[in-house]
């Protein structure tokens, strides 16, 4: 499913650099955003394209799930067990929260799915929830990753 570049932008981009962010936090390497905005922005190009090859809808997030994280394990040089653990945290929030929100957006708005993903502004109003999940979850991982490695929250990683 091909999506518009705009929703990219405002909705898809944000949440690849959320995604990227759960990822580093819990791997244990804290929240260096000077890493997670580049590896974010790799994530979120690398998704945008692969949704525009004529492919099946769950080859798409397979395809995004092993790139992610054989893009971690190289520019963090974290082991392969790190690397999936922290794809796979990833990849149940993207889903959990696509699931709950889109779920909450229909039975609130009324409007079918087909609605939500024909007009733009719905479609990125839909999407935000979920980039404040994994932005949450990001931040938690890292307090409770980062006390269990005792390293104190924020102080973990480059900056």
């Amino acid at each position: 499913m091909k999506i518009p570049f705009i929703a990219w932008l405002l909705q898809g981009l944000p949440e690849a650099i959320g995604i990227a962010a759960v990822m580093y936090a819990v791997a244990g390497y804290g929240l260096p955003w000077r890493s997670i905005l580049p590896t974010g922005l790799i994530f979120g190009v690398f998704f945008y394209l692969i949704r525009w090859l004529p492919i099946a809808f769950g080859i798409n997030t397979l395809f995004n799930f092993l790139f992610t994280i054989l893009v971690f394990k190289k520019v963090t040089s974290c082991n392969l067990a790190v690397a999936i653990r922290s794809g796979i945290t990833a990849l149940v929030t993207v889903v959990a929260g696509e699931i709950l929100f889109v779920q909450f957006v229909i039975f609130a708005s009324g409007f079918k799915l087909e609605d939500i993903y024909s007009h733009i502004w719905m479609r990125v109003l839909a999407g935000w929830p979920n980039v404040v999940l994994l932005l949450l979850v990001a931040v938690v991982s890292n307090k409770i990753f980062n006390r269990r490695m005792g390293k104190g929250a924020g102080q973990a990683g480059e900056y």
